[in-house]
């Protein structure tokens, strides 16, 4: 049955809505469980804060008073679906309560609070039969922060001095910011940094501390001047009304002259398979550069070591390099631990190090067998399941490479008859070299890019039957580059080959003859190809923000080479995306907004004249899903406003497009916990589609193909709610949508074509089965 007023659908989202609401307000009920009757118990506590505050500023400061609560008065209630539940509330005890106001105070004065007052309150109500129920209300009044007025540097050493003062634009302390003891704390941290990346390797905070004042001593100079004394009484009251404080840092007195000196590196020696099972064992050595490289087993090349240490004999000892050495080798997957032994030598300046590595176990075996979801332009639908056979070589070729090499067979299973049970078959065998540094341009790669940088050498073939339709075997095998620093990502594939071979079946060949557009999608070829993609991840606060851009460019340098083969084969297009992500926290829900761009652009150069209007289907662009539009299956939307069958000899079972356009937004919200299980809840929706971008790639229905003049009427837009299972390490999602706009409905559904809510919940609605979180997942900041 479908709905021929709006006023139906709204009618039973109000009825939802309240009793969601409903739900709600019974949710917050707090129930407690064995507490001892009679007696009273805490129940609630609260913290009022008096003062001029901004919403955020009192926010922060209730959470952090809150966490100095003492244990027996910071109950925590356990959510259940319907209620919060008290399990065994503490007895009240005042003494508890004059705790939490120590701590509190603590905290105060910590953060910048001098002058701060507290108190607290009690009630206790009787709930029948024999709850005694006491609420504890802390009322806290700061008082005005001080703020630091001045900071110097008073270190009675010349280079320390200079360093101190070089580096002050980058200290924590500023003049008008808190005079907190975690501002101080961290400046004080970020000076021992400075001096042991400046060779001061023994220098600690032990030899540092800091004086300050509250109050100006020019102020307490006597006079008799009736005006000055004005003036000082004045600039007393203003002090009491804006506090400030003077603070100087300064070397102890009695410092050790050890921890003042400067040191500088010595001899370096390697253990590259040192471990319990090497003692005792004849041990050999050899030089590599620099560095001594002290073997048992034979299992490295010494070669590759040099590289990654970022200590140079004769230079000066930078605690930075000597962290980054460790986390280098700890990066590479060679070695289970990393020990790095600082010897200085007796009274010199100069400390040796020796570099103890214990390998992990050369090679890893997994077999695992899964559900998945497989969203590639050829495989995959709703249900999957494959079998995974893996093998990992932590040590290829001696050099601490990581080889993997994969098998992989797995099926997609569709919802009709048990003949057509099976939908897709794909069988799979990937190999790929990861090398941890740069091989070949080296020369050419700025020095602070190599740090985390590697080379992939990939090679990966692939064969897969989609039932009815085509077989489609491919054998790709790309070089390419990896670099990662602060919060950015840059990976280049040159080349990325690839080769397709597509043997059409009946069905297929059919549905081209009834709809000749499709011979220009459905075509098998040859790729020669540059691929780049850049990431930044960014954000503060607690919200987050994704940035990744692709691009790939095909036939620029091979199609200048003639060849019947590549005038045959090679396509020449131009493919360029982008997807823009943002969570914004709000306590313990969510709010991420997403938006993604992508075009791909067929080059008129391309010789086949089946090639020349579309990219490849295995290149295109596909809507649906449980990571795209949710109320929509996958490769069932589009392109633009056709109305098309799905099946018959008229249809088109898969719908691909050139262009794509997309918008989500979810709202995540906390449901409660089972077991150590999070269940969390979603409200989202999606907006977009995808067309072709070549009048010529459909001439016979230019509601497929790209125009700003018809976006208002070719956008989709889909709106569900949804269940997420939260096991800590991956998310089971369970998404429920409905087409709230359709531009692209089968032909019995035509005359609800972009019509709002025309669908009955039954013809409109769609469940997906996901994994992980669309778009930008919460797993990503833990």
């Amino acid at each position: 049955m479908l709905f021929t007023k709006p006023q139906i659908l709204f009618t039973y989202l109000k009825v939802i809505t309240a009793g969601l609401s409903l739900l709600f307000v019974v949710s917050c009920a707090v129930v407690p469980k064995n507490y001892q009757p009679n007696k009273p118990f805490v129940y609630e506590y609260k913290i009022n804060i008096e003062g001029n505050f901004t919403k955020e500023e009192r926010n922060d400061l209730e959470s952090r008073l809150e966490n100095q609560l003492d244990d027996s008065i910071h109950i925590r209630t356990i959510p259940q679906l319907y209620r919060q539940v008290l399990k065994n509330p503490p007895l009240f005890d005042s003494t508890a309560a004059d705790r939490s106001v120590l701590y509190m105070r603590a905290l105060l004065n910590a953060l910048g609070y001098f002058r701060d007052t507290i108190g607290y309150e009690t009630d206790t109500t009787f709930k029948a039969p024999d709850q005694l129920r006491t609420s504890v209300i802390f009322n806290v009044r700061p008082g005005k922060l001080t703020r630091i007025d001045s900071i110097t540097y008073d270190l009675d050493h010349a280079d320390l001095q200079h360093l101190a003062d070089s580096t002050q634009p980058n200290s924590f302390l500023k003049k008008g910011s808190a005079f907190s003891k975690a501002t101080i704390a961290n400046e004080l941290d970020r000076l021992v940094e400075l001096y042991r990346s400046n060779g001061y390797m023994r220098f600690s905070r032990e030899e540092l501390m800091g004086l300050w004042d509250t109050l100006d001593v020019s102020l307490l100079r006597p006079t008799l001047d009736p005006f000055e004394q004005l003036e000082i009484l004045q600039k007393l009251s203003e002090r009491r009304q804006n506090p400030t404080a003077n603070l100087e840092i300064r070397l102890r007195p009695g410092v050790d002259s050890n921890r003042l000196t400067k040191y500088f590196i010595g001899d370096i020696t390697v253990y590259p398979d040192f471990n319990r099972d090497t003692l005792g064992l004849i041990s050999d050595s050899t030089m590599a550069g620099k560095v001594k490289v002290v073997y048992y087993r034979n299992l490295f090349r010494p070669k590759i070591f040099p590289p990654n240490i970022y200590l140079e004999k004769g230079e000066l000892y930078r605690q930075r390099n000597y962290f980054k050495t460790i986390n280098r080798f700890n990066s590479l997957g060679a070695w289970n631990l990393v020990n790095i032994e600082q010897l200085p030598r007796r009274g010199d300046d100069t400390v040796d190090f020796r570099i103890k590595l214990s390998p992990a176990k050369k090679y890893a075996y997994s077999a695992t067998l899964e559900g998945s979801i497989n969203q590639t332009p050829f495989s995959g639908n709703l249900f999957g399941v494959a079998v995974n056979i893996g093998l990992q070589n932590r040590n290829f070729a001696k050099s601490s490479n990581n080889a993997n090499t994969n098998l992989r067979y797995g099926v997609e299973l569709g919802s009709d008859s048990a003949k057509s049970f099976i939908q897709t078959r794909q069988l799979s065998f990937s190999h790929n070299i990861s090398f941890p540094r740069v091989i070949f341009i080296r020369r050419i790669i700025p020095k602070k890019y190599m740090e985390n940088a590697r080379t992939v050498l990939s090679f990966n073939a692939a064969s897969t039957e989609r039932r009815l339709l085509y077989n489609l075997n491919t054998v790709n095998g790309s070089w390419g580059y990896e670099f990662q620093w602060r919060n950015k990502s840059l990976s280049v594939r040159l080349p990325n080959i690839e080769y397709s071979q597509l043997n059409k079946r009946d069905s297929l060949e059919k549905l081209i003859d009834n709809n000749p557009s499709l011979r220009n999608i459905f075509t098998d070829g040859f790729v020669s190809s540059i691929i780049g993609s850049y990431t930044v991840i960014g954000g503060k606060n607690n919200n987050l923000n994704v940035f990744r851009t692709n691009a790939e460019l095909s036939g620029l340098l091979t199609g200048i080479i003639r060849s019947k083969f590549l005038d045959t084969n090679l396509y020449r297009f131009l493919k360029v995306d982008a997807d823009f992500a943002r969570r914004i926290q709000i306590r313990k829900t969510s709010v991420v907004l997403r938006l993604f761009a992508g075009v791909g652009y067929e080059f008129n150069s391309t010789k086949h004249p089946d090639k020349k209007n579309n990219l490849p289907f295995f290149k295109q662009y596909f809507a649906g899903g449980p990571n795209s539009m949710r109320a929509w299956r996958l490769r069932q939307l589009g392109p633009g406003s056709v109305i098309k069958q799905f099946s018959g000899q008229m249809g088109t079972p898969d719908r691909y497009g050139d262009v794509q356009l997309e918008g989500n937004a979810e709202y995540r919200f906390p449901i409660t916990k089972i077991a150590g299980i999070r269940l969390n809840g979603a409200l989202f929706t999606d907006i977009g589609n995808i067309w072709f971008l070549k009048s010529a790639a459909s001439p016979s229905h230019p509601e497929e193909v790209f125009s700003f003049s018809r976006l208002g009427k070719d956008i989709a837009v889909g709106v569900g709610a949804g269940l997420r299972v939260d096991f800590g390490f991956f998310v089971v999602r369970l998404d429920y949508a409905y087409k709230a706009k359709d531009p692209s409905p089968r032909p019995e559904f035509a005359y609800l074509q972009n019509k709002w809510f025309g669908y009955s919940l039954l013809d409109g609605d769609q469940f997906q089965l996901g994994i992980n979180y669309p778009f930008i997942s919460d797993l990503l900041s833990k």
